[in-house]
């Protein structure tokens, strides 16, 4: 399946594709948190180790996923504004 391109997407698929990346940014928020407690708990108990990385490791993923929430959120939101402008110019008409 091919990945569409925010500007050729609906408004109606727009606002699915935020709900989507906005259940996706939670999960990695709380899976972040997770990694942080407990890389935190194992390096207090064994010192430095590999495990003690794991979250900066994730970071990436994490900010990609910020990035294309904040995207579509633009896109909607230049699409409303432009639907709003529309509808003011033929109700002045």
């Amino acid at each position: 399946m091919q990945k569409k391109i925010f500007s050729d997407q609906t408004l109606e698929e727009l606002k699915r594709t935020e709900k989507k990346y906005l259940s996706i940014v939670k999960f990695h928020i709380i899976s972040f948190c997770i990694l942080v407690g407990i890389a935190a708990y194992i390096t207090i108990e064994n010192d430095f180790s590999i495990y003690t990385f794991f979250p900066l490791l994730f970071t990436p993923i994490y900010i990609y996923s910020l990035i294309n929430l904040k995207k579509v959120k633009a896109e909607i939101k230049t699409r409303t504004a432009y639907i709003f402008i529309q509808k003011k110019i033929q109700e002045n008409k």
